[in-house]
């Protein structure tokens, strides 16, 4: 008998000392993941936020260069003069498609956070992108088919102007479509962050 309350006495012992600390560390368990998913939420925010900003930009860019090429098409189209050149147009200022930063998308990607995002913000996100990388090859294709023909006799001005309207024509085309997906991210966005 002398033994089972002995072997009874240490159980207890042993549950009243391993309860408590089994219990201290479910908690520190439970703190610690508890401050993760507070530092992971601070860094979605903030990427989110980031992400936000540089859309809008993007969208303002966009918006810009949308109304210089569809000037730029619209009064080549209407040259009554095919020997003149655009740069005698008061508003010239070149080929140049608009300046479409990616640099918070690239930060978001290599860091993992983008996997944190829902799918529909990841679909919305890689549409916006792949279509700035579309404008941008585009607009340099063009710029080399004019620039490998400067200095050919053939290549005259009217040759020129074709190439430039047609330019012009798939730059506002495809910033149409850009400009359209920029605005349906920078929704999504702002649905999901607390201060637009």
């Amino acid at each position: 008998m002398n033994k089972k309350k002995k072997l009874k006495k240490l159980l207890y012992e042993a549950f009243v000392l391993f309860v408590p600390v089994m219990l201290g560390v479910y908690l520190g368990l439970l703190a610690n993941n508890w401050s993760k998913e507070k530092e992971e939420k601070e860094q979605s925010e903030k990427v989110l936020q980031n992400l936000f900003q540089e859309i809008n930009n993007n969208l303002i860019s966009t918006e810009e260069s949308l109304a210089y090429f569809v000037q730029l098409r619209d009064s080549i189209y209407y040259l009554e003069n095919r020997s003149s050149l655009p740069s005698n147009f008061s508003f010239w200022k070149g080929l140049n498609p608009p300046l479409l930063k990616d640099a918070s998308f690239q930060s978001a990607t290599l860091s993992g956070v983008l996997t944190r995002f829902d799918i529909d913000l990841l679909e919305q996100l890689s549409s916006v992108y792949k279509l700035q990388d579309d404008l941008e090859l585009q607009s340099n294709t063009y710029v080399q088919s004019v620039t490998s023909q400067i200095g050919d006799e053939k290549f005259t001005n009217n040759k020129y102007l074709i190439i430039l309207e047609n330019y012009a024509h798939d730059q506002v085309s495809t910033e149409e479509r850009l400009l359209s997906e920029l605005m349906k991210a920078k929704e999504i966005i702002s649905e999901k962050i607390v201060n637009p």
